[in-house]
């Protein structure tokens, strides 16, 4: 055989094999796109807390996620599905057009809680996926909450459904417990009802990129009150570098305290905005306290998330437990408060 026909035969062959292998990859070489398809698992994660722990898989029940077409900004595909829906790896599978897609990801327990837009694909766009909060004709709020946002900018070439793209989605959580607990010094019993605790915040409808989109005051109320007594040691773990002078008196070690629970659950805490917390006797008709809620929870966070920006400690920190005390007037004993199992001690007298 002569050497040019052995160069002809060869390169015939190659360009065979290589039609092979793009017909195998793509869905057809005669298609006017040829790859046409991109096949995608998306795994979502929750690891934005401050164990810095994956808690998916037991704090999330549903999942809407929305793929928007990165060059018109359209809305592309969107998923709803439940926890039990996705892979054992908590993940989606995603089939798109190959391209660069902007994910948007609102997941939790919202369905009776929170309005996300339906959406038209090929039509909606990024800002029409706002996330409206249910309040009642007083704009009041009474429910427990769970909601997580995630967004992620990618590029999705070809895949096959064997060898799909994969990519992670982390979510936020956006939504917070709170955990008021009052107590009386006396051993008195602290009836809930006796109280009405209320947290007033402009929080209750975000955006696609999880900004305040509206800052109309929305009143919280517990979701949960109890009232009982407790033994406690009301002198816990001083956060590390504290120092006492020695005309600030600390509590008993131990007392049996009269004490009520009231847990609320509010909408993600914002640095921009001013979230109150206040508590009335309701016999009375007089304010026991008023706080910033931010402040507050900001106290013990320089004793171990100094690194952390204080939103990002917000964001992270989805549980403030905060306990107070009332003198046997039943006013609010201002220099001290137990935060997170952290015993503030504040240079302030009783509340007049």
């Amino acid at each position: 055989m002569k050497p040019k026909n052995i160069l002809t035969n060869w390169a015939t062959a190659a360009i065979s094999m290589a039609t092979i292998v793009l017909a195998s990859s793509c869905n057809s070489i005669f298609e006017d796109s040829n790859c046409n398809t991109s096949n995608n698992l998306i795994k979502l994660t929750y690891d934005y807390n401050l164990k810095k722990a994956d808690a998916f898989d037991s704090e999330v029940e549903y999942v809407t996620l929305l793929a928007f077409d990165s060059k018109t900004g359209k809305l592309a595909r969107r998923i709803d599905a439940t926890h039990s829906q996705l892979t054992s790896n908590n993940e989606i599978r995603l089939q798109v057009n190959p391209g660069s897609y902007d994910i948007l990801v609102w997941a939790g327990e919202y369905p009776d809680h929170f309005d996300i837009a339906t959406g038209e694909t090929g039509v909606s766009t990024l800002e029409d996926f706002h996330c409206y909060l249910h309040r009642d004709a007083n704009s009041m709020v009474d429910d427990r909450l769970n909601l997580f946002h995630g967004m992620k900018h990618v590029e999705l070439p070809y895949a096959t459904e064997g060898k799909p793209n994969r990519t992670t989605v982390n979510l936020k959580k956006n939504t917070n417990a709170v955990r008021i607990v009052l107590q009386h010094l006396s051993g008195d019993p602290v009836v809930a009802d006796d109280f009405e605790f209320t947290i007033t915040d402009g929080n209750g409808w975000l955006n696609h990129d999880n900004t305040i989109r509206d800052t109309s005051p929305i009143t919280y109320r517990p979701h949960f009150t109890h009232s009982g007594s407790v033994d406690i040691n009301t002198n816990p773990t001083r956060p590390p570098g504290t120092t006492y002078s020695t005309t600030q008196a600390l509590l008993p070690s131990r007392a049996v305290l009269g004490a009520s629970l009231a847990e609320f659950a509010v909408s993600r805490l914002m640095m921009d905005n001013n979230p109150i917390l206040t508590i009335t006797n309701k016999k009375e008709n007089r304010t026991v306290l008023q706080i910033p809620i931010n402040e507050y929870a900001l106290l013990v966070k320089g004793y171990e998330y100094a690194d952390l920006s204080d939103q990002e400690y917000l964001d992270r920190q989805d549980q403030y437990n905060m306990t107070f005390f009332l003198d046997e007037s039943g006013h609010w004993i201002k220099a001290n408060i137990i935060i997170n199992n952290w015993h503030i001690i504040r240079n302030e007298g009783p509340a007049s």
